[in-house]
């Protein structure tokens, strides 16, 4: 994962060099509904996401945007036989290429790596901690679009789907990955 983030890194870092034109700081938040795949009866969970960005403007149209963000994901049952719910709490670093197709609109794409700060099933009325059964990290990719509605403010919406096992063991072949739909509104300085 180290080197990952380190490739990550050094690879932002040589497109920042070579043509960065404005570097701008922001803040981002919003609504996840977030699930996981292979999960018998389950359902989505509203939760929500938070963080800091740094856009870096690569010429007119193209922009480079690193970001560190605490979301909020799980997934919930609401089949007769079991009521539970699975809060799960990331340290998201998503990395994201930007085109703007006009000034003010963007499409996005790109890797995201997330550790897992909590998770936590609650079940029954009890609530039991289950970060020792989840992976530490989880690797996703993202889609996205954002629109600039003044030159600072914007609205921004993203799917990420994970390409990851999210738990250390899972029952037979299927594997249970994270899925997250966002919505949210962004201010850059």
């Amino acid at each position: 994962m180290k080197k990952v983030i380190l490739s990550t890194l050094l690879v932002a870092g040589s497109l920042v060099g070579a043509k960065a034109q404005s570097i701008h700081f922001g803040l981002k938040a919003g609504l996840n509904v977030a699930s996981m795949t292979h999960l018998e009866e389950a359902k989505s969970k509203a939760s929500f996401y938070g963080g800091g960005f740094v856009n870096i403007g690569l010429g007119k149209t193209w922009a480079i945007q690193p970001e560190v963000l605490y979301s909020g994901q799980g997934a919930k049952s609401d089949s007769k036989e079991v009521d539970a719910t699975i809060n799960t709490g990331y340290i998201s670093v998503p990395v994201m290429v930007q085109y703007h197709i006009v000034p003010s609109f963007y499409v996005e794409a790109g890797p995201q790596v997330s550790i897992l700060a909590s998770a936590k099933m609650k079940a029954a009325g009890q609530s039991e901690d289950i970060k020792s059964e989840m992976k530490g990290a989880d690797f996703g990719l993202g889609l996205g679009c954002g629109f600039k509605i003044t030159k600072s403010f914007g609205v921004n919406a993203r799917y990420v789907f994970g390409v990851s096992d999210a738990f250390k063991e899972d029952e037979g072949d299927k594997k249970t990955k994270n899925a997250i739909a966002q919505v949210g509104v962004f201010y850059q300085f």
